[in-house]
């Protein structure tokens, strides 16, 4: 079977197809991701074949063209991709709202207690950033727990700091010392690093703290790891609605310790839902 995934120029947008592109390509199909010329590159780091767009203004006609002639039984395209002018399914993840209206069949990676309504049929989320390497530092044994801080706004971090000064874990954040502002004490507890993939350090951390990253909330609620958005996103306040997160202050830092219920219950929600692979057989069917 011919398979023609449709991926807009963000990588978390293209991360959330990549899953359901391999359960494909290992079940024997042929599988070509579409995109735009400047983010071939980024297709390519996924072990994929790409297909050229591209600029913005040609990458709507040149996908109903190769569509056309390549003629793939199913296009799979994100929430944003252009349409293919074929029949198409629309695969939803953390960052999409709501159900396109253009879809003749749609999937969705986030699980239906985080969705306040959908049509959508529910496929298991599986937690994919690029390529990564293992630290060497994360091959040790930790001597506590760890907690994964992740910034984009360095604003945010003499508040977290003040906040994990007291907690008992170990806070790593990937970040240069230079990045941290100007009359902010870092406390002993937090770890700077060159590199911390969520793909290998969320299986052994406690919690995670971040600024609204809704791939990387999504990817926590998966592992069952209670989580701290200090911005408000929909997908973070759906998580702190079941109670496996905190969104707002860095005072919910000491609060996170008591979601690992709730965490688990949303990690096992999670685990229960059609795997990739399942739905590569809906597909074929």
């Amino acid at each position: 079977m011919r398979v023609l995934l449709a991926a807009p120029s963000s990588p978390a947008r293209l991360h959330n197809l990549v899953p359901l592109a391999w359960a494909l390509r290992t079940a024997g199909h042929d599988v070509k991701i579409a995109g735009r010329q400047s983010f071939v590159d980024e297709i390519l780091r996924t072990g994929c074949v790409a297909v050229d767009l591209g600029t913005e203004d040609t990458e709507s006609a040149a996908l109903a063209e190769f569509a056309e002639l390549w003629r793939p039984e199913v296009v799979v395209a994100d929430a944003q991709a252009p349409a293919a002018g074929v029949a198409t399914i629309r695969l939803l993840g953390p960052l999409d709202e709501s159900g396109p209206a253009d879809f003749d069949t749609a999937y969705d990676t986030v699980p239906p207690s985080l969705r306040d309504s959908s049509d959508a049929r529910p496929v298991r989320h599986v937690p994919y950033f690029g390529p990564v390497v293992v630290p060497e530092w994360l091959r040790r044994k930790a001597r506590r727990s760890r907690v994964l801080l992740s910034l984009t706004d360095v604003t945010l971090a003499g508040p977290v700091f003040d906040a994990v000064a007291a907690v008992d874990a170990e806070v790593v954040w990937a970040t240069d010392s230079t990045r941290i502002p100007a009359g902010v004490t870092m406390p002993p507890n937090v770890r700077l690093v060159d590199t911390a993939p969520p793909a290998a350090l969320l299986p052994a951390c406690s919690a995670v703290i971040h600024d609204g990253d809704a791939s990387l909330a999504l990817a926590a609620a998966t592992h069952g790891v209670p989580q701290l958005s200090l911005t408000e996103t929909a997908i973070g306040a759906r998580i702190a609605a079941f109670g496996a997160g905190r969104v707002g202050s860095a005072e919910h830092v000491a609060e996170l310790a008591s979601l690992s219920g709730a965490a688990t219950a949303l990690r096992d929600e999670i685990a229960a839902l059609p795997a990739p692979r399942e739905l590569v057989a809906a597909l074929t069917r």
